[in-house]
């Protein structure tokens, strides 16, 4: 299995925080947003090899950062060739610049490189050798989860029902941006982009695809935070910093 990390953004959003750099190679404690997120998927027994997409501006600190980064698993950063928000591809755009790019044969972990999180990925890659699975988490709290992707799951975990940002949410259940694709499955992504859909929302992806196959499920437990806003960042230093 090989794991992509998506880290294309431009953390508009933190303003000054960043320095002009980005969100990913943030400190929390002695290391880094992006640390984190590498060695859970180190974690994962099948994962052979971790991906970094960026763009062109951050790619430099990337590669810095990769090569200054010890042990299992092995990581290797590209750049999307893109070098502003106007020529941005977007997190499903990335997705398929990195599967036509590397003419990947393998099976495939995504994860989003600026959420912070301590629960195993490993049911998810298992679920990946068959089925499209996405990661899930209650966000409970029916105020917060209109600001995610809401998700419903029948008894057997199979994708029933996804929105993007609702207005009335029917649940807490909420997308994390931690996908399994099968091998056989990968094309999907190209699939979706040329019926038109919008290569900036990865949610939008899983909407599209659940109406039109078996989609997974895999509800984790344990902490996870989208470093989106500054108040967002605090939290992950105060939980995760220590």
């Amino acid at each position: 299995m090989q794991a992509l990390v998506l880290a294309a953004g431009w953390a508009t959003r933190l303003g000054s925080i960043t320095g002009g750099g980005p969100k990913h190679l943030l400190p929390i404690g002695s290391r880094t947003v992006i640390d984190f997120v590498v060695d859970r998927l180190g974690a994962v027994p099948d994962v052979e090899h971790v991906t970094v997409i960026t763009h062109d501006v951050f790619f430099p600190l990337f590669v810095e950062w990769a090569a200054a980064r010890p042990g299992r698993p092995p990581v290797t950063v590209m750049s999307d060739g893109t070098n502003s928000l106007d020529t941005r591809l977007g997190a499903v755009g990335d997705m398929a610049y990195f599967i036509r790019e590397s003419g990947i044969d393998d099976d495939l972990l995504v994860v989003a490189g600026d959420n912070l999180f301590d629960f195993d990925l490993a049911p998810v890659a298992q679920a990946a050798r068959h089925d499209f699975a996405i990661g899930l988490y209650d966000c409970g709290s029916l105020r917060l989860a209109p600001l995610y992707g809401v998700v419903e799951i029948d008894d057997g975990g199979v994708v029933t029902g996804f929105v993007e940002k609702p207005e009335h949410p029917v649940s807490t259940l909420i997308s994390t941006v931690v996908y399994g694709i099968p091998r056989k499955r990968v094309g999907v992504v190209h699939a979706y982009l040329d019926a038109g859909g919008d290569p900036d929302k990865s949610g939008d992806l899983i909407a599209w695809l659940h109406t039109r196959e078996r989609v997974l499920g895999q509800v984790f437990s344990g902490r996870w935070i989208d470093i989106g806003s500054p108040d967002e960042y605090a939290r992950a230093q105060a939980e995760f910093g220590g």
